[in-house]
């Protein structure tokens, strides 16, 4: 599954949306991360406060998270050892998250954490050891 990547760096994203005294309306419409549209969804409840999600790494696959509702504190780290950490805590607000990015959740109560991805679920393309991903900085630093 292994090639060459030039790694990018994770970002803030504004999605596009409007709000009036009837609600408010963000929604995704990003064919430059997304040239293919989204090919997966998925989301994340009821995290008990203690627990962390993700943990976990992909080789190919880029993700787009958002909070729709409550905090999550999300921590990356690049395969060449660089740590970002992001708060989300607004659906107008999404984190870009490329491959080869190692990702770990953390929520508040009562979040909701939609994730959209580039590719299908294979379960080739992930990375769950943590310490077989850090061996990658040499190869990427």
């Amino acid at each position: 599954m292994e090639k060459s990547i030039i790694l990018q760096s994770p970002y803030l994203l504004k999605l596009p949306g409007e709000k009036n005294e009837r609600g408010s309306l963000n929604f995704w419409e990003n064919t430059t991360l997304f040239p293919q549209g989204i090919q997966r969804c998925f989301w994340i409840t009821k995290v008990d406060g203690e627990a962390s999600r993700g943990n976990h790494a992909h080789w190919q696959e880029s993700q787009v998270l958002v909070a729709l509702s409550g905090n999550a504190t999300v921590t990356v780290e690049s395969a060449a050892g660089e740590v970002f950490t992001f708060t989300l805590n607004s659906p107008a607000l999404g984190l870009f998250v490329p491959p080869l990015h190692w990702v770990s959740v953390s929520f508040s109560p009562e979040t909701v954490l939609l994730g959209m991805s580039d590719l299908e679920f294979s379960e080739e393309d992930y990375i769950r050891d943590k310490k077989y991903f850090e061996s990658l900085k040499e190869r990427y630093s």
